[in-house]
């Protein structure tokens, strides 16, 4: 894909992005392997709720971004997920990651969500005045647990019945 002037193009990833996502990812504190890429591309472009993105300058893969929307039961509209962002050190403060959450956000409105929420790691302070320039506010805690696999409970293992008394 041509791209003049350094201007960032946005599309979707492709398996040959491998190499660049996994070191995206690594920056953003996600290590992965570039073998990896591929199928977790494939599982994502299979789902109708997610979505994932890359910015493009001078041929060179220097940001990513997903997302995801969602209908919960506390919310009686679409809610959605940045649950990726992240551009590569060399290039940041360039419009790159105001670019990509821009898109996010208008895919995810064009899905109906009404919201959007994301997470970023206390540790990330330039991060998080970042989305506060974009129009974000702190709402809440982060909390998280790693599930580790044991006997699961059989109340888990029944198939959920969509009908309500």
């Amino acid at each position: 894909m041509a791209i003049t002037s350094g201007m960032p193009v946005l599309r979707a990833p492709r398996a040959e992005d491998a190499g660049d996502l996994a070191s995206l990812l690594s920056q953003l504190g996600y290590p992965a392997d570039p073998r990896d890429i591929p199928a977790r591309l494939s599982t994502l472009a299979s789902s109708s709720t997610a979505e994932a993105w890359v910015a493009e300058v001078s041929g060179r893969v220097v940001g990513l971004a997903t997302a995801h929307v969602i209908q919960s039961l506390h919310k009686p509209d679409v809610v959605a997920m940045l649950t990726v962002l992240v551009v590569d050190a060399n290039t940041r403060h360039g419009g790159i990651g105001r670019a990509l959450v821009q898109h996010a956000e208008a895919w995810a409105m064009a899905r109906g969500a009404t919201a959007i929420s994301l997470t970023s790691a206390l540790r990330r302070v330039d991060a998080h005045a970042f989305y506060r320039r974009l129009g974000y506010d702190q709402t809440g805690v982060r909390l998280g647990k790693v599930l580790t696999p044991g006997p699961v409970p059989a109340s888990a293992e029944r198939p959920h019945q969509k009908t309500f008394p």
